[in-house]
């Protein structure tokens, strides 16, 4: 849209008020998901198509777009986001430069829900967490998404910790892109390793799982969603899942419910970045730089025993491969737990950024009753607790 705009502007006219306001209305959202650092949190596929290459970068970065769009139309949070490049300087010329030095930069986002695109952004300090709660894909046959309703990202300082293994191929690999679409690879939870939609062929999705938001409250850091995509099931499995990530704790807990009647597998995923190494622990799993412990995952279940798994760079899964650009992928650990169950069972994750040794959360429990979801555990020799 902006290369159409600029064309127009460029004999002269005036750039229609519609396409100069999808620009800035996409410009202010993405300036606020990407924040002052943040990384560009990946959703579905990613095939690094473009409009129009003026510059010698081999991919587009968004900072670059948001320089752009600042220098055209004077959008003030796309001028705090982004950056001059030649680009810019191609489309936009010495008017640009000037709207570029006149346009003050807007303040720094906060929390917020994208309603209409289905996205939660919970930031506190240095740290950005989102919850996926949109529809699967793009219009009727979910093009282009992958099966993550409810998935989580974690970032800190900049640094992505947890998050969207990318889109691993299009056509080069098919074992590749069926693995990277799949529920398992995203930071979500999985019944049977049956995936949450089903999978008509490499763009096409013949049921999808549609995501039901029950509360969102930014400023608590609190998220509470299900979905329908196991209802297909003989047995059929609901999903719901709450996120409580408050602004004043380092810990974010993650509760997941799943009501049914039958025996189930169920599985949590965790994807890490590649630069992070796993290591296990009792009851759960640790990610580090290092030496240093640059996550912390607990977990629990109310039923049987929770079983902590971890794997990377799997050649016959699949599994465990991170895809910065298409058609390529490097190993990146995935962890979790799997339990088997018979009926409902909550799941309860503590996922714990940069602790210090006694800060840990250790002694984890989760408990299932009529009423609801009790978790408790202890941190920086505090007890703690939250009832669902």
């Amino acid at each position: 849209m902006l290369v159409v705009a600029a064309l127009i502007r460029s004999r002269g006219d005036e750039p229609p008020a519609s396409i100069m306001s999808g620009l800035d209305r996409s410009a202010t959202y993405l300036a606020d998901l990407v924040g002052d650092g943040d990384p560009v949190p990946r959703y579905g596929d990613d095939d690094e198509g473009f409009a129009l290459r003026l510059g010698p970068e081999p991919t587009r970065d968004l900072h670059d777009h948001l320089g752009l769009v600042a220098a055209f139309t004077g959008n003030e949070s796309a001028r705090r986001a982004g950056r001059l490049d030649l680009s810019a300087m191609w489309l936009t010329g010495a008017e640009g430069e000037h709207r570029w030095a006149a346009t003050r930069p807007a303040a720094p986002p906060k929390s917020f829900l994208a309603q209409n695109g289905g996205l939660v952004v919970l930031r506190s300090g240095g740290r950005r967490i989102t919850m996926d709660i949109a529809p699967l894909g793009y219009l009727s046959i979910a093009a282009h998404g992958h099966a993550d309703a409810l998935s989580l990202t974690l970032s800190l300082d900049g640094d992505e910790l947890l998050g969207d293994p990318g889109p691993g191929s299009y056509y080069g690999h098919p074992e590749w892109r069926r693995a990277h679409q799949s529920t398992r690879m995203h930071a979500t939870l999985s019944v049977d390793d049956l995936d949450q939609s089903e999978l008509g062929g490499p763009f096409l999705w013949t049921e999808h799982a549609s995501v039901t938001t029950r509360h969102v409250d930014v400023r608590a850091g609190v998220v509470d969603a299900e979905h329908d995509g196991y209802l297909r099931l003989d047995d059929p499995v609901s999903h719901r899942r709450w996120l409580v990530a408050p602004p004043t704790d380092e810990t974010i807990v993650v509760v997941d419910l799943i009501e049914c009647k039958g025996p189930h597998t169920v599985r949590t995923a965790w994807p890490a970045h590649p630069s992070l190494r796993a290591t296990e622990r009792a009851d759960g799993h640790q990610l580090l730089v290092g030496d240093h412990v640059r996550v912390d995952i607990v977990q629990a279940s109310s039923g049987a025993l929770l079983e902590p798994y971890a794997t990377i760079g799997d050649e016959n899964t699949n599994l465990g491969w991170w895809s910065e650009r298409l058609e390529s992928r490097d190993p990146a650990w995935l962890v979790g737990g799997v339990v088997s169950t018979v009926g409902r069972v909550a799941l309860a994750t503590l996922i714990t950024t940069s602790p210090a040794r006694e800060a840990t959360p250790s002694d984890l429990a989760i408990s299932l009753d009529q009423g609801g979801v009790m978790v408790t555990w202890v941190a920086a020799g505090r007890s703690r607790s939250l009832r669902f």
